[in-house]
């Protein structure tokens, strides 16, 4: 849940502070378009209530009590309020989330930003944690900038955001991270129907990661495994500093364990 909603107040008038951090840009162009009857301040809304514009100021009533429902503390009672004093003047205050920052921590957000890959950003980053998390997600990262990782989402990588969020220090610096953890749950079975669509899985992201759609393009699997299996052999890295060789070999040894898994079910199609 998120506390979008700092504080809420119903006197005279309703005064709301929102955490600038979220998505709000669509609530505030509402504001904006929506209300004649409006001063505006900084971040500071003071929408006047206005007779002939009712149903823009349920609208807005209603927008906030939605918000306001995802607060943990979330109460009934102050909620049914809200919504029937939508007939105030409504002062909305826009609030940056205030922290106790630690200069010697670093502060990592890891959020899903679509059914296909996840962001890492880093807050205060350090090098070393920065090449680090690189690494351990190098083979599935999509792109990445100076405080920035986008990452493909897969079975493998939310095992690896599972593990890497129990961490709380990574190369001798604290760590903190803030992950909605329902979204990198990883549900395992240990029935057969779990072994089989596991396996599957594995099958399926083999065949992605040699960018073919099925088993039978084996020629094409073969080709594009000598490419990567020539690009990423330890051998052709052994000058290189330790955490790239590091990164290298477990890029070699995925590609080769795929090709041995898709060899296996290539075989195994084929005596059928």
């Amino acid at each position: 849940m998120d506390d979008r909603i700092f504080e809420i107040k119903i006197a005279d008038n309703i005064e709301v502070v929102i955490d600038s951090r979220f998505n709000i840009k669509g609530f505030i162009e509402f504001i904006r378009l929506s209300f004649n009857k409006l001063e505006i301040k900084e971040n500071i809304y003071k929408i006047y209530f206005d007779k002939n514009n009712i149903e823009k100021h349920k609208l807005l009533i209603n927008a906030i009590g939605n918000m306001y429902k995802k607060r943990k503390d979330f109460n009934k009672a102050t909620y049914k309020k809200l919504i029937l004093n939508f007939k105030k003047d409504c002062i909305v205050k826009i609030k940056k989330y205030q922290v106790l920052f630690d200069e010697k921590a670093v502060y990592i957000t890891v959020r899903k930003i679509s059914s296909k890959e996840f962001e890492i950003l880093f807050a205060n980053p350090k090098e070393k944690v920065f090449n680090y998390i690189k690494g351990i997600f190098l083979f599935d990262i999509l792109d990445f900038g100076k405080e920035k990782i986008i990452v493909s989402l897969n079975g493998e990588s939310k095992r690896l955001v599972s593990a890497l969020i129990s961490k709380h220090s990574i190369m001798g610096y604290k760590v903190e991270f803030r992950v909605k953890k329902e979204e990198f749950e990883s549900t395992e079975s240990f029935n057969v129907e779990g072994s089989l669509k596991e396996y599957l899985t594995k099958i399926k992201n083999a065949l992605e990661l040699f960018g073919v759609d099925n088993i039978y393009e084996w020629n094409k699997i073969k080709k594009e495994y000598r490419r990567l299996a020539k690009k990423y052999h330890p051998d052709l890295h052994r000058t290189k500093p330790e955490l790239i060789r590091k990164i290298y070999d477990k890029k070699f040894r995925r590609v080769k364990e795929s090709y041995e898994l898709l060899e296996e079910y290539y075989n195994n199609r084929a005596s059928r």
